[in-house]
C-alpha cells in the first residue's frame, strides 16, 4: 500500500495530469468506456468479494486499466503507484473494502451504484438476500448509510428507488461507441431473427426474465431466436466486441426481458446497431424506448411475441424503429457525454478545477 505521506505529496503536485485511480472489476465494457477519461486505472482483486479478473471476452483490457494480482494480498497497488482517488462500483462489497483503502491511502471515494432497489419477490431469489431483506425504508437507509464523497447512479430511476435526494448525489448515463456500434445494414433487410444478450440468464431468471423469454418465444422449438452470453447449457458470448456487432446487424430484432436492471447495457449497444428493439418496460426503460418511435416495449408476453412476429413480417417498421433507435443512442448516450460528466466528477471530487 502506497505510504500517506506520499498520497499527501502527490496530491500537491499532480497538477492536472492523469489521475491514478484505484477501482474493482466490474462491467467491462462499461470500465472500457471509463478508460476513455484518460486516466490510469488499477483495479483490485479480492476474491470472494468483488469479481475475480477481467473477461475479454466482453472488451479487451484498455492500455492505461491495469487488473492487479491478488496473490499479493494487500500490497496488490505497486509501491511506485501513489493513488489519487477510490473508485467503488457496489454497495454490495466494494464500498467498504473501497472505503478501508480510501481513508488508509488517504484519497477521496467516489461510489458508483450499478443495480436498483428489488423488490422482495426478487430478494428471495438473490444470491444474498440477507442484505435486503427488511421494510423498504431498511433497506434504502441501509443503502445510505453507505456513503463517499461523491455518490453516482446510472439512472434518475435508479437514484429516485434507492431515496438518494439530487442535492446529494449525482447521474451520469451509460455512454455507448456508437462508432464501435454501427448501424451497418438497415434492419428490415436483416434476417427476420430475434437475438438476446445476456449472461449467466438461467440463473439469474429473477432480474433478467429468462422465464419469460422462453414463455414470449416459446424456446426451443418457436420462434427464430439467436442468444449470446455465457450461460451453461444454453449460449456463449461472442469471442470479439467485433462478432457481436455482426450478429446484432444479421438480426433484425432485439428482445430484452430484464425485470431489475436500471437500463441494460446490451440493450443500448442493440440500440445503437439499429436494431429494432422489443422490451420490458421496466425500470428506466420506459424513459428511453418510446413505443412505436424508437422501439417496443410491454410487459404482457403474449403483446410482447406479437410484437416480434409483428416485426418479423414488416421491414419497413423494424427499419423505423431501428434508425430511431440508433438517433436516440447518439443523441442521449454519446461517449463525449459520458467523459465529460466523469472527469467533471474527478476533478469534484479531488476539488481541482477543470
Amino acid at each position: 500500500m502506497p505510504s500517506p505521506a506520499r498520497s499527501v505529496i502527490r496530491s500537491a503536485t499532480r497538477g492536472n495530469g492523469p489521475l491514478n485511480i484505484l477501482t474493482f472489476p466490474t462491467h467491462e465494457r462499461y470500465e472500457s468506456n471509463l478508460a476513455k477519461t484518460g486516466h490510469n486505472f488499477f483495479s483490485w482483486v479480492e476474491r470472494n468479494v468483488t469479481k475475480p479478473k477481467w473477461d475479454e471476452d466482453y472488451a479487451a483490457i484498455p492500455n492505461n486499466y491495469t487488473v492487479l494480482d491478488p496473490n499479493r494480498g494487500v500490497r496488490q497497488i505497486p509501491e511506485f503507484i501513489d493513488i489519487d482517488l477510490v473508485l467503488a462500483q457496489s454497495r454490495f462489497g466494494q464500498f467498504q473494502l473501497g472505503e478501508q483503502i480510501s481513508q488508509q491511502i488517504p484519497a477521496p471515494l467516489v461510489c458508483i451504484e450499478h443495480t436498483t432497489l428489488p423488490s422482495y419477490s426478487e430478494i428471495v431469489e438473490m444470491p444474498t438476500p440477507r442484505l435486503l431483506i427488511g421494510p423498504r425504508e431498511e433497506k434504502r437507509a441501509w443503502h445510505k448509510s453507505m456513503v463517499g464523497d461523491i455518490n453516482v447512479f446510472i439512472s434518475e430511476y435508479s437514484r429516485d428507488i434507492w431515496g438518494w435526494g439530487e442535492e446529494e448525489s449525482e447521474v451520469i448515463h451509460h455512454g455507448v461507441d456508437s462508432d464501435t456500434f454501427e448501424n451497418r445494414i438497415p434492419a428490415g433487410q436483416r434476417s427476420p431473427i430475434s437475438i438476446s444478450v445476456v449472461n449467466d440468464w438461467i440463473n439469474r431468471d429473477w432480474c433478467c426474465g429468462f422465464s419469460l423469454w422462453e414463455e414470449v418465444t416459446g424456446y426451443p422449438n418457436g420462434l427464430p431466436v439467436r442468444v449470446f452470453g455465457a450461460t451453461e447449457g444454453l449460449s456463449e458470448s461472442t469471442k470479439t466486441v467485433e462478432e457481436l456487432v455482426y450478429n446484432l446487424n444479421d438480426c433484425r430484432i432485439f428482445v430484452n426481458t430484464s425485470t431489475a436492471s436500471p437500463i441494460p447495457t446490451s440493450l443500448l449497444e442493440a440500440m445503437s446497431c439499429g436494431c429494432a428493439v422489443v422490451s420490458t418496460a421496466n425500470c428506466m426503460i420506459p424513459s428511453i424506448i418510446k413505443n412505436g418511435h424508437n422501439g417496443l416495449c410491454t410487459n404482457d408476453p403474449n403483446e410482447m411475441r406479437s410484437m416480434i412476429q409483428t416485426l418479423m413480417k414488416d421491414p419497413d417498421l423494424a427499419t423505423r424503429l431501428g434508425n430511431n433507435a440508433r438517433e436516440t443512442i447518439v443523441r442521449d448516450f454519446s461517449i463525449p457525454v459520458f467523459v465529460d460528466r466523469w472527469n467533471s466528477i474527478f476533478n469534484k471530487a479531488l476539488g481541482r478545477s477543470t
